[in-house]
This record gives structure tokens, C-alpha cells and sequence, in this order.
């Protein structure tokens, strides 16, 4: 039996959203910020991990070529692309993975596009790497569903080198289609320009709503995965990486090693190769709670708070809150989520885009969402 709606106290256990939260904060709040969920990991990722730490000697592991395997095994399973092991690198993150990627594909002072907004992670990337952000702006249309400003990136394009992808989009909640990802890649080949695609929330893509990777349409591209946020094992570490060009995929190891990022530790291994293998019934019922939570999530709103505008997210476990009818400044904005002792991600902190929104973490029991809506609520009602 899996019980999500199970509330597991998450306090003293060096949790950066639960621990640091006050620290960050101002105040004691209730943390609905980072994407970590509040959900146990996968009973057979436990016992793995339980099972390795029962022997005595953590030396340094063996078994990459094997998880290799077993990651093209999952893509397919999962996505419908059957990647060549050969294709995948390991490595120790996703976030140092894109830097690792602009510093591979990318010049000094060569310009990069990143959708806004974006996780802050993406602006970082590329400014301490000294390339120049270039944000495209990604709009809110008619259809209320978040779309490409296909004329800003096709003048954008033409001066960048590479573009850097989220797939699924965070925080927006976008699951990119088939037509979408096609058309961005083919003007991206069109002006030469690499794009690195993040798709580190694809297995959570609700029914109705298919992730496609990127390089299944576009095998010249970088596409990064984990098991992290899939199996809530984030802070385990542990990511792979997939080329399937040649030339590129040389150029990224090189930088791997050259940077001591092309390593994985011996619980990354366990955890992940566990999730892959007999995860899957857990994720799907994480999935169906998620979706759940989402729908109630904007029942409420819709009732309580008509002056939020949200829109049902297409994955995962992140919602994210246009505030603006509302009138208040980003500043004012945090004033009232602070008296009413609820921690959300600000918008600004997702770029120039992110002005007048927050981002909301429902990847928790109910019980401790409905308490986060009261103090929403509380804050703005």
C-alpha cells in the first residue's frame, strides 16, 4: 500500500526546505517552496539503499556500464525512445550538468537563450560561465496556456549559440507537444544553434499531457535526466546525460572529465538503478495523487481566491500563481505571505517574467496543502 496522503515530519532531518526555511524566510513558515515533495521514497529505492549501507565499505563503485542500460531501458519503458546506451554519459547533477554544457558548446561572451521564465539555475549557467543571457519571453495566451514568442526567438536566434530547454517547463507547468518542440527545434538547426534540453520532470507528465524527448526529434541535441525528482531522491545526487552525435558527445565527456563532474556515488547508483527497475507502479500512483492534488488545489482557489489566476498544471508537483490582479509589488507580495507564515518561491527569483507570481509546492500530503491554501487565504483573501 502507498500512502501519500501519509504526513512524514520532515524537521531535523537536514531538510533544505524544512530546516532552512526560517533562515530564508525571515520566519517560521510552511515551507512550499524548493521541488523536493514531503512523499517517502519508493519502498524497493529504501530497501536498495538499506541493503548497500548494511555493508561496511563505501569504496568507490562499480556498475556505470550496467546503469547505462538500464537508463536507455527506462527511457523507452517510459517515453517511447529507446536510446543507445553508448549515447549516455553519467554524471553527478543536472544543474552542473548545464554548466558544464555552456562552458562545452559555448565561447566566452557568445550569447545563450533561455525561456522565461526559467529556474534560476539557467541564469546562472550562463552569466557565471561570462556568456550573455538572452531571455525569451514565454506568454500567456488566450487559450490561458503558456505559449512561445515564436517572433522574439526567431529575432533572437540568429545571434545566439546555444539554447538551454526545460522540458516539461518550470515553473510554468507546460508539457511541450510534439508540433511545439518540433518547430523550435528546426529553427534552432536552421541557425545553428546547440540546444541543450532539461527533462528532469518528464516521468511526471499527467495522462492527456506526453513528454517527448528532444532527441528523439532532434538526435544533434544534449538532452539531461534523472531519477531525482521522479523518485523525490534529489538529494542523493546522480544524473545522465544523452548525445547521440558523435562529436558532440566527446566534447561534453571531455568537459566532464576535465571538471571531475563525470562521477557518480556509490548510493546515486543504488537509488537510481532501484527506482528504474521497480519504481514504476509507485510513480504512477505519485502521479494520479499529484494530478489530484493539482485539481483540488484550483477548486479552492477558484472559490476562495477568484483574484489568483492559476492554471492546471500539465506535470508534476509545482503550481505557479499569477498574483498581478491583485495590484501589489513583489515586495508587498512576500509581506503578506510572511504574516501569514507560508514560504513560496518569488516570482522574480524565475527571472524578468516572474514579476507579480510566486510558485507554489503541492508535492505534499493534503492535509498540509490545504493548510497552505488557508494561509494563502489568510495572506490575500
Amino acid at each position: 500500500m502507498i500512502d501519500f496522503d501519509k504526513a512524514i515530519l520532515r524537521m531535523g532531518s537536514g531538510s533544505l526546505k524544512w530546516d532552512d526555511a526560517a533562515s530564508r524566510f525571515g520566519a517560521e513558515v510552511l515551507p512550499m517552496w524548493v521541488a523536493d515533495m514531503d512523499f517517502a521514497s519508493p519502498e524497493a529505492v529504501q530497501a536498495a539503499l538499506a541493503e548497500r549501507v548494511s555493508h561496511p565499505v563505501y569504496g568507490y563503485p562499480s556498475g556505470k556500464e550496467a546503469i547505462l542500460r538500464i537508463a536507455a531501458d527506462w527511457i523507452e519503458k517510459r517515453h517511447g525512445f529507446q536510446p543507445d546506451p553508448d549515447h549516455l554519459l553519467l554524471m553527478n547533477g543536472v544543474v552542473s550538468g548545464i554548466s558544464a554544457a555552456v562552458r562545452a558548446f559555448t565561447r566566452i561572451g557568445e550569447n545563450v537563450l533561455v525561456l522565461s521564465p526559467a529556474i534560476p539555475p539557467f541564469f546562472s549557467a550562463v552569466q557565471e560561465q561570462e556568456r550573455t543571457l538572452l531571455e525569451v519571453p514565454l506568454r500567456k495566451e488566450k487559450n490561458n496556456r503558456y505559449e512561445i514568442d515564436w517572433p522574439k526567438l526567431e529575432t533572437l536566434l540568429p545571434e545566439a549559440r546555444m539554447l538551454v530547454l526545460c522540458s516539461p517547463h518550470n515553473p510554468t507547468g507546460r508539457v511541450w507537444d510534439y508540433a511545439e518542440l518540433y518547430h523550435l527545434g528546426s529553427l534552432a538547426s536552421r541557425h545553428g544553434v546547440f540546444v541543450l534540453s532539461d527533462e528532469v520532470h518528464a516521468d511526471l507528465a499527467y495522462p492527456g499531457h506526453p513528454h517527448t524527448p528532444f532527441a528523439q526529434l532532434f538526435p544533434d541535441s544534449l538532452l539531461l535526466g534523472s531519477a531525482g525528482k521522479s523518485f523525490n531522491i534529489a538529494g542523493i545526487g546522480g544524473a545522465f546525460a544523452l548525445l547521440e552525435d558523435e562529436q558532440h558527445r566527446k566534447c561534453y565527456a571531455k568537459e566532464l572529465r576535465r571538471s571531475h563532474l563525470d562521477e557518480m556515488s556509490l548510493f546515486s547508483l543504488t537509488a537510481m538503478k532501484a527506482a528504474w527497475e521497480k519504481g514504476q507502479p509507485w510513480l504512477d500512483r505519485l502521479r494520479d495523487y499529484l494530478h489530484s492534488n493539482a485539481s483540488h488545489l484550483g477548486q479552492r482557489l477558484s472559490t476562495e481566491l477568484p483574484g489568483i489566476d492559476y492554471v492546471l498544471p500539465e506535470f508534476g508537483y509545482l503550481a505557479w500563481l499569477d498574483l498581478r490582479a491583485l495590484g501589489l509589488e513583489d515586495q508587498d507580495i512576500a509581506g503578506h505571505l510572511l504574516k501569514a507564515r507560508l514560504g513560496l518561491s518569488p516570482g522574480p527569483y524565475f527571472g524578468s517574467e516572474g514579476h507579480g507570481f510566486v510558485r507554489l509546492n503541492f508535492g505534499t500530503s493534503r492535509a498540509v496543502l490545504d493548510e497552505g491554501i488557508d494561509r494563502l487565504a489568510q495572506a490575500f483573501g
